[in-house]
């Protein structure tokens, strides 16, 4: 019952007042706080509920009572493939990607990043989505490739033909799709795996353009990275050499000094990532790096049962998606609203860590300076949760 239309607000000029607000310009929660916003966007923040109040009130604004509810900013999922039923291998890709949108608004996650099919067409085909779609370029914030410059021994579940050898011309074309509503590269994050051949120069190209490089679906050992100043993992410990003590393999790389800065994705639905080794790597890093991600499926939110992706056949348990050809997992079926309450609720990181990882780091990662933070200026996309993290409402600021 947590999930209805009536729970996304799509407003423009209101003020929320007695929230535990998680502002950008705090260390902790800003007791019985309040915000105004204005034309979409977050436009003052209060740390006393009456001066909202009075402020609300003196400019005729509409006044929502958090009743003592987390008010943070939007979530964010910066690698999903799917959910609610529909994926971004689907030929009606607009709609694919509004449903998505919706779906996952309704979960406070108001933006996401679509891992598509590494492909020319593919992107293009996104591209054109997005120029004709309003909702979905204004919750899409760029695309995620896995691969197509992977190593082929740690596909996972991508399909074979998404594979090919590194060249520039490639390279350039994937790079050279644009995001119609920021002007930004559309390719926001792609896979590669850094021991392959080309790797150097794909990191060269896509920082040269603002696209970001992620390591990962990769044989590589650690002994033989390159040094590198702001690494970012796929979905660490997944598709990669883990931590073996004596040849440790690309799972190490944020322990380590040389990689001190680096970023990494967590699948939390303690499948893809044991419960035990998450505690490790939480009590062993903390959040200050760390990108929870779905990595979700179609089927992800949607319960057990069956469906299609990329022509093959899917079977979801309600926890994590397997080709049922082979068992071979290939995405989870949870959300990061879900995984990370269960992080909360394990005694893993609190309510501050819970917006820091699914919001502000994912945020930081992709360059988005409007959203992923309550900070004034940004965008009012917010997630206002219970005391338990379940979603109570959620508001989206101007589409246009």
């Amino acid at each position: 019952m947590w999930y209805t239309d009536s729970m996304t607000h799509h407003k423009t000029d209101y003020a929320i007042i007695h929230a535990e607000i998680l502002a950008e310009s705090q260390p902790l929660l800003i007791q019985d706080g309040g915000i105004l916003v204005a034309q979409g966007k977050i436009q003052k923040i209060f740390a006393d509920s009456t001066e909202a109040q009075r402020q609300a009130e003196k400019l005729n604004l509409e006044i929502i009572d958090a009743g003592g509810g987390y008010l943070g900013p939007g979530l964010i999922d910066m690698h999903i493939h799917g959910c609610g039923g529909h994926d971004t291998g689907e030929q009606d890709l607009q709609t694919a990607l509004e449903s998505m949108a919706e779906f996952l608004c309704q979960r406070g996650i108001t933006s996401f990043q679509p891992a598509v099919f590494p492909s020319v067409e593919t992107m293009e085909r996104t591209q054109t989505a997005l120029e004709a779609s309003r909702t979905a370029a204004y919750h899409v914030a760029s695309v995620y490739n896995e691969g197509p410059f992977i190593a082929p021994e740690k596909k996972g579940g991508l399909p074979a033909e998404s594979l090919r050898p590194f060249t520039a011309d490639y390279m350039a074309q994937l790079l050279s799709f644009r995001h119609p509503a920021t002007g930004r590269p559309l390719l926001g994050t792609m896979t590669v795996a850094p021991e392959l051949e080309g790797a150097d120069t794909a990191w060269e190209m896509a920082a040269e353009a603002g696209a970001r490089i992620a390591w990962g679906h990769s044989a590589a050992y650690a002994d033989e990275l390159p040094p590198r100043v702001g690494v970012h993992l796929t979905h660490l410990f997944n598709a990669m050499n883990g931590i073996d003590h004596r040849r440790p393999g690309l799972a190490i790389v944020p322990f380590l000094q040389q990689f001190q800065d680096a970023t990494y994705e967590l699948i939390a639905d303690t499948v893809h990532v044991n419960q035990l080794t998450m505690e490790f790597l939480v009590r062993s890093l903390g959040t200050e790096r760390l990108c929870l991600i779905s990595d979700a499926m179609a089927a992800a939110g949607m319960g057990p049962g069956e469906s299609v992706y990329l022509g093959r056949q899917v079977v979801c348990d309600g926890r994590v998606s397997r080709y049922k050809e082979g068992n071979i997992l290939i995405g989870s079926a949870m959300l990061i609203h879900d995984t990370g309450r269960q992080l909360v609720e394990a005694g893993l990181i609190d309510v501050a860590g819970f917006f820091r990882i699914a919001s502000v780091n994912p945020a930081r990662v992709l360059g988005l300076t409007d959203r992923g933070a309550i900070e004034v200026g940004r965008r009012a996309d917010l997630a206002l949760l219970d005391k338990e993290l379940k979603v109570q409402a959620v508001f989206v600021g101007r589409r246009d």
